[in-house]
């Protein structure tokens, strides 16, 4: 997986402030729970979220509703992130307080008058996450296809463990609650946690909570 981008990488902090002028944000703020943005099949607008947690569900034709992405601060959500899967609804909703900028999509992609460098560099991190939204969901989509659940959970973690820099015999902690991570692998519950204490028997694997550890 490449190297995080974020909004507003190689944009100095001057350069920021005309933005503001020119892109005419709106800042919102939402309790947790709140629903922040349904997607529309209009490409409306860009969120970025400056402070707390969110979440982006799915929610397939049947009404179910599986857990997507978490977001953390500086992470970037809209409707130019959603899939074109037909009768699947997308929210993002607030996992705590949150405070959020929305940005016009027509601001992003058409150059204003002066043609502002920090304009041009904002068109390439924003492709840059997009394409790191697709790695993403390219990694999930083989996690999915894996056959077992201890099949699932071990990709994931291998994953985890690499994204933060950790390495064999050493804890890494996820940013799933264990519910969440079940929802993500699409298995039940029960039988993650099952599978969790069988690696750990089979001196594979340790875990406190969210921290875990993987023992070659």
């Amino acid at each position: 997986m490449m190297k995080k981008r974020y909004f507003t990488d190689n944009i100095s902090p001057e350069s920021i402030e005309k933005m503001i002028l020119c892109f005419e944000p709106q800042f919102k703020s939402y309790a947790a729970g709140e629903t922040i943005l349904a997607y529309s099949d209009q490409l409306e607008k860009v969120g970025i979220l400056l402070a707390g947690r969110a979440r982006l569900y799915y929610i397939d034709e049947n009404g179910d509703s599986s857990l997507l992405e978490n977001y953390a601060k500086e992470d970037l959500f809209g409707e130019v992130f959603s899939l074109p899967l037909e009768d699947y609804e997308y929210i993002v909703t607030a996992e705590t307080d949150c405070n959020v900028v929305f940005i016009s999509y027509q601001h992003i992609v058409t150059p204003c008058e002066k043609s502002c460098q920090h304009h041009s560099q904002l068109i390439s991190n924003l492709f840059l996450m997009t394409a790191q939204k697709s790695q993403a969901l390219s990694l999930h989509i083989t996690i999915l296809n894996q056959h077992t659940t201890r099949k699932k959970l071990l990709a994931y973690l291998r994953y985890a463990q690499s994204s933060c820099g950790a390495k064999e015999g050493e804890y890494f902690e996820i940013p799933f609650t264990l519910g969440d991570l079940s929802e993500y692998l699409a298995v039940d519950r029960s039988a993650m946690m099952r599978e969790i204490r069988q690696l750990k028997h089979d001196g594979l694997l340790d875990s406190q909570r969210r921290r875990f550890m993987l023992i070659d």
